[in-house]
């Protein structure tokens, strides 16, 4: 169905915490990949305005928590198989649980995010339907999910979400406030497709690496192009490479659901 190089994981971000050296890598992971340089914009100032709590669903290797103000009661939690299955060092301050019901008690967290994770959510209903639960009234979501990115994590990706597909399902969940926002546009998006055939070239061994280095020149171009468009958003954003959400629970509702909370878990 796939050749390994298009299965692979991508390398684990951890963000620029820890000194020069991790800032460095995350800078140029940044600059060499697309998707996370788009994501990163996207959330950084959404993040830099929370207080209370937040809710991070999907955490994974809780890349950009370092973006979470310290005033900010921070928890995380993921899915049980995602250290096989998604590569994810397990983490002791991480709660992982079967994938239905969030382990958490209902309307306790003023914030909530996830990215890139909706796509990889089989039951999106009942996901949403959790997202919802644990928010307290008037409660904030943010997330990203990609719309032009490669077959990854396979073979959980399911799904891609178009604006009207988003709107969709957040209304359904009960969610209000809702503004879908595209990251970059189709020349942003070209760029990516260039830019991705040689990162998989690179991939296929020794000749592969000469041929990425050979071209290296052209890959340098099309990611200064990209960055370039996403500063200025230039290109149509009908055709784009992800998008960030944004969602809220309404200030004065009960629950619709019918799904079970998480009352006695604990958040540690």
């Amino acid at each position: 169905m796939s050749t390994q190089s298009e299965a692979r994981k991508p390398p684990v971000n951890r963000g620029p915490a820890g000194g020069i050296y991790h800032y460095l890598v995350f800078a140029a992971r940044k600059f060499l990949d697309l998707q996370v340089s788009s994501v990163v914009d996207s959330i950084t100032p959404w993040l830099k305005e929370r207080s209370g709590s937040l809710l991070e669903v999907g955490c994974g290797d809780q890349p950009y928590r370092f973006l979470v103000p310290s005033n900010v009661k921070y928890t995380g939690i993921d899915w049980s198989g995602a250290n096989v299955e998604f590569s994810v060092v397990p983490s002791p301050d991480v709660l992982y649980y079967d994938g239905t019901v969030f382990p958490v008690p209902d309307t306790i967290f003023d914030s909530l995010i996830h990215t890139e994770v909706l796509e990889h959510v089989v039951d999106v209903k009942t996901f949403l339907a959790q997202c919802l639960r644990v928010l307290k009234p008037g409660g904030e979501m943010i997330f990203t999910t990609p719309f032009q990115a490669r077959f990854h994590f396979i073979p959980h990706d399911y799904w891609r979400f178009t604006p009207s597909g988003l709107l969709l399902v957040l209304e359904e969940a009960g969610f209000t406030n809702i503004t879908v926002i595209p990251r970059g546009t189709d020349i942003v998006v070209a760029a990516y497709k260039v830019v991705s055939v040689f990162y998989r070239i690179a991939y296929g061994g020794a000749l592969g690496i000469i041929v990425f280095l050979a071209f290296s020149w052209l890959i340098g171009a099309a990611l200064l192009i990209a960055h370039f468009c996403m500063r200025f958003n230039l290109g149509s954003s009908d055709d784009c490479i992800g998008y960030t959400v944004l969602a809220q629970r309404p200030p004065c509702t009960s629950l619709r659901t019918g799904i079970e909370g998480g009352k006695d878990a604990s958040i540690g």
